[in-house]
């Protein structure tokens, strides 16, 4: 598996653009699963799973790892091609299509960062560890707010590199980082 897969086609941006096939993504943890397997975590049907693992699949976003025989029927594993998922959009023509797609891929993101969030806050019951942090109002060139996110991902992923193993007297964590350009308050 690649650490890193750089989606700069339409087809895969409209691919990720569901937060539910963003769940199945996540639902793999970098791990090769069945269709089946997959529809049991996220408590779905398991025809509703495969036909969205086989879009991912058709548009290079998870591969196809092994076919595993068992009592006549054939068991096929997939996993992600990579552990992260990064839009280049700079590399792409931004027509209204594709725009959109962005956008929705954004949104679906988002949808998940803010489920994580209040489950988090609805189902933990150990001591808070949440910390939030919200800078607003400033004002930065296109370069410059990809500069400052590509720093804070390779600080985070440096810091994080070793940490992705349950470990004695560490928890499970989620973490988030978003730079977007705001409209003007006119």
């Amino acid at each position: 598996m690649k650490d890193i897969i750089v989606l700069k086609d339409l087809e895969q941006i409209k691919a990720i653009s569901q937060q539910y096939r963003l769940d199945i993504i996540e639902a793999f943890d970098a791990k090769p699963k069945t269709a089946k397997q997959i529809a049991e975590m996220l408590d779905e049907p398991h025809g509703r799973v495969n036909y969205h693992i086989k879009i991912l699949e058709k548009v290079g976003i998870i591969e196809l790892v092994q076919e595993v025989t068992k009592y006549g029927v054939v068991e096929k594993y997939y996993c992600p091609v990579a552990y992260k998922i990064i839009i280049d959009s700079s590399a792409v023509t931004l027509d209204d299509e594709m725009s959109d797609s962005i956008s929705n891929v954004a949104v679906a993101f988002f949808e998940g960062i803010s489920r994580d969030f209040y489950e988090s806050v609805q189902y933990y019951a150990g001591p808070i560890s949440r910390k939030v942090s919200h800078f607003a109002d400033y004002f930065l060139t296109d370069s410059e707010a990809k500069e400052l996110n590509e720093n804070i991902s390779k600080l985070i992923d440096s810091y994080l590199s070793d940490k992705e193993e349950p470990r004695e007297g560490a928890q499970r964590h989620s973490l988030a980082t978003m730079v977007f350009a705001m409209p003007d308050k006119e």
